[in-house]
């Protein structure tokens, strides 16, 4: 059979777009009359799928290919894994009394985990490395190491499917579904022959791997969590929940989405889904553009030594999945880190940046990363054949510590990752002689009884910014610095801007430059605590004057003293 010139390229680009992994990805898609037990023809087009054919892989299980795993927007393709010999699966187990030298497990060969250091009462963390991706890469020894830091009783098995992770992206997402047999039966085999818990069983999976392990986990009843490091998006976000991660996979799923930036709304792609798909979504950032991943910030400048210290991998990584992988870093970090990774369920980001959603009561608070808990809603309520129409517990009867299912806001850093969060309240005055409003930028220091202190925190991080006199402005800022102590002073700076090329923003002779401020809120955000009491520190400061006037260049203190 032969394709003409443009529909081959017709082929090419569009699987291209569609999956972001390479001008190579249209070969292996296959058609029906295709398949090399009947026709030996490789010609393959992906909205052509097959329909309704199962095929079994001797003891781990069968897998089958129906209509409901195509979509020709979603996942053009439908073809089957590569065989079991290709793959080549292996899980290798390291603890504490080999943190270095790993132990290969296999499931039919009970010696094989009898003589190695698996002890059935341990909590069990499976490392899944995702795309292009195996077991000797930084990261995956980074997490084991912290893993197995954290606690002397933890075990990692590290899954290693390296030959089935290389490209074609497309095969890669098929043989997911196989690799995901072996790990079931593998965990199986742990739970029936060996005693091991599955509520003690942790699937840590990235990108691909975080598929996976849905696929492992969905065939085991109560398996005890997944935590989905930006889930691929590829071929999986608005497919159905069996194609893809979803929160009937365990009895918690947590995801973090770090590279969910969309094709749709005119970004340039990322590689992982911004669909929630787990009981706690949390996306640091927006789940978009991360702090240190925009070219030239870091790349032209980390390359060349990346290159030396680390390695071409790692240098790709930053050069090309920059903000796919600050996922992992983010979870690593979370693992053993003394600053918590404190979210805030919010509708939006905007919402979140805009101070609107800062209280922790009512479980509105949750800690991403290793330390991140079962919510509420899950925990006491949820199960997995529930009626839509059930009634949920209301969220203001939620124990403090308890987070409710959603999706959580927070911004994290470049170096260091984790960050403090303050939000500022602004009660702009509007005295006779003000304008009625002014641009420019603002900068705060603050101050507590006992000497601490945070200085240069920039209250316009977007730029200059319009105040408008008798209005109130809420802004979180982070700093990675925790000033613990109640605050007793402020300092605020105001520098006035001028935009010429909007004539009513010139100030020159005929205008007032100046900032008049009535008083300034800092609340700063707390982790959460099983206390039942307001989880932030609050405090109102106003200027030892009515109102504070504060000219261009320069700065007011605002002090504990408000008249209440």
């Amino acid at each position: 059979m032969m394709l003409s010139f443009e529909a081959s390229i017709v082929i090419i680009a569009l699987n291209f777009v569609l999956t972001k992994a390479g001008p190579l990805d249209w070969a292996r898609v296959e058609i029906p009359w295709a398949r090399a037990d009947r026709i030996p023809i490789d010609v393959n087009l992906p909205w052509l799928p097959f329909e309704n054919e199962t095929r079994c892989y001797g003891e781990i299980g069968c897998l089958n290919i129906t209509r409901e795993w195509y979509h020709l927007i979603h996942r053009p393709f439908n073809v089957f894994p590569l065989p079991r010999n290709v793959i080549n699966t292996r899980f290798i187990l390291y603890t504490n009394e080999n943190p270095t030298d790993g132990q290969l497990l296999v499931a039919e060969d009970k010696a094989s985990i009898n003589g190695s250091n698996f002890k059935p009462d341990r909590p069990t963390k499976f490392i899944i490395h995702g795309f292009i991706d195996t077991p000797l890469s930084n990261w995956v020894s980074e997490m084991k190491q912290e893993l197995l830091k954290h606690s002397d009783q933890i075990q990692v098995i590290v899954v290693d499917w390296g030959s089935g992770s290389l490209p074609l992206y497309t095969q890669a997402v098929a043989n997911t579904r196989l690799v995901g047999l072996e790990l079931s039966y593998l965990i199986k085999k742990l739970i029936d022959d060996h005693g091991l818990n599955p509520e003690d069983v942790h699937l840590i999976g990235h990108s691909l791997g975080s598929h996976l392990a849905a696929y492992a986990a969905e065939r085991i009843p109560n398996i005890g969590r997944i935590t989905g490091l930006d889930p691929a998006e590829p071929f999986f976000q608005g497919m159905p929940e069996f194609v893809r991660l979803d929160p009937s996979d365990a009895k918690f799923v947590d995801v973090i989405h770090t590279d969910a930036r969309s094709l749709f709304l005119l970004e340039i792609p990322g590689y992982g889904m911004s669909q929630p798909c787990g009981h706690l979504d949390f996306y640091p950032n927006n789940g978009k553009e991360q702090p240190g991943c925009i070219l030239s910030q870091e790349s032209s400048a980390l390359i060349p030594l990346t290159l030396i210290k680390d390695g071409i991998e790692e240098a790709s990584r930053v050069l090309l999945a920059c903000n796919h992988v600050r996922a992992i870093k983010l979870f690593t970090d979370s693992i053993n880190g003394k600053c918590p990774y404190v979210a805030h369920r919010c509708p939006s980001y905007q919402h979140f940046t805009d101070g609107k959603c800062f209280k922790c009561n009512g479980g509105n608070c949750a800690l991403m990363g290793y330390h991140s808990t079962m919510p509420y809603s899950y925990q006491n309520y949820h199960n997995h054949n529930a009626s839509e129409n059930d009634v949920v517990p209301s969220p203001d009867n939620y124990p403090p510590i308890a987070p409710v299912q959603g999706k959580y806001f927070l911004i994290t850093g470049k170096e260091p990752l984790c960050q403090r969060h303050y939000r500022f309240i602004i009660e702009m005055a509007r005295p006779v002689m003000a304008e009625k409003w002014v641009q420019g930028f603002l900068t705060a220091g603050i101050f507590t009884e006992r000497g601490k202190s945070l200085r240069n925190l920039d209250l316009t991080p977007k730029g200059t910014q319009r105040f408008e006199h008798g209005k109130s402005y809420m802004i979180v800022v982070t700093n990675p610095n925790d000033i613990g102590d109640r605050i007793n002073k402020v300092e605020l700076n105001w520098s006035h801007e001028m935009n010429v090329l909007e004539p009513r923003n010139l100030c020159l002779f005929w205008c007032n430059d100046h900032l008049y401020v009535k008083s300034i809120t800092v609340d700063m955000m707390q982790m959460p605590t099983r206390e039942k009491r307001e989880l932030e520190k609050s405090n109102k400061l106003c200027p030892k004057q009515e109102i504070a006037d504060i000219k261009s260049l320069g700065r007011v203190l605002f002090y504990d003293s408000c008249k209440r």
